[in-house]
C-alpha cells in the first residue's frame, strides 16, 4: 500500500488484502484503510467477500453473485431495500430471515395481503420486537430453540410450526426469553421484504 500511495496513482485496488489477518487486526486495518481513502480522495475499488468490510468501506457499494451485478447503492440503500434474494441472504450479519408465505400461514397473524406472484416473505433479525408496535403489527409464535448472548444483545433462534429453519431476532440483552418457551414477536408491516421465488426479484414491501 505504501508503495502505491507515494506513485500518487489515479486510483487503487484491493483485492481481499485483509484476508489473512486475524480478527484483531482486521478491524484496526479496515478502519486504517477508510482513514487513509478520506484522506487520499483516491478512487478505490475494494474486492472482499467479507459483507462486513464492504458495508464499513463502501460509499458505493456493489453486489455480484456469479459475474452479474445484482444490486448498486450505498451501503445502507442496499441493507434496507434488497433488490433480490441473493443480496437479501448476504447482506447483514445476522442475515435477513427469508421465509416462504405457506410456512407462515399457520404461526402469523395479521399478515397483510401479499401482491401477486409473491411467494417469500424476509425480515431483518433487529426488525423484531417483543411488544406490538401497534394494531397492524404482525405476531410470529414460536418456540425458543436456541439463546446466544453476544454482550451487548442476544441473537434468539425460534422455531416456528411448519418453518424447517429457526427465525433468527436480534433482542437487547435485558430482554426476558426464556430457553423452551413460548414467544410472541412483533414486526410492522413496513419491516416486511417480498420477492418472487422464482426470479429471486423483490416485488415490494408487504
Amino acid at each position: 500500500m505504501g508503495r502505491a500511495i507515494v506513485r500518487n496513482p489515479a486510483a487503487f485496488l484491493f483485492d481481499e488484502p485483509l484476508s489473512n489477518l486475524d480478527a484483531k487486526l482486521r478491524v484496526q486495518m479496515r478502519a486504517e484503510i477508510r482513514k487513509l481513502q478520506k484522506r487520499l480522495r483516491t478512487t478505490s475499488i475494494y474486492v472482499t467477500h467479507d459483507q462486513l468490510e464492504a458495508m464499513t468501506l463502501a460509499d458505493k457499494l456493489v453486489v455480484m453473485n456469479g459475474g452479474r451485478i445484482e444490486q448498486i447503492g450505498s451501503p445502507m440503500e442496499v441493507y434496507a431495500r434488497p433488490q433480490t434474494l441473493f443480496v437479501a441472504s448476504f447482506i447483514g450479519s445476522p442475515p435477513m430471515n427469508l421465509l416462504t408465505v405457506a410456512s407462515l400461514r399457520s404461526c402469523v397473524t395479521g399478515l397483510p395481503n401479499l401482491r401477486s406472484g409473491t411467494d417469500v416473505i424476509g425480515v431483518r433479525p433487529d426488525s423484531f420486537t417483543t411488544t406490538a408496535g401497534g394494531q397492524n403489527s404482525v405476531c410470529f409464535n414460536g418456540i425458543v430453540e436456541l439463546i446466544e448472548p453476544l454482550g451487548n444483545e442476544l441473537h434468539v433462534h425460534v422455531r416456528l410450526d411448519g418453518c424447517t429453519e429457526p427465525l433468527v431476532v436480534s433482542l437487547s440483552n435485558n430482554s426476558e426469553v426464556v430457553d423452551g418457551s413460548k414467544l410472541a414477536l412483533f414486526v410492522d408491516p413496513a419491516e416486511l421484504h417480498q420477492f418472487n421465488k422464482s426470479t429471486g426479484r423483490r416485488t415490494g414491501p408487504a
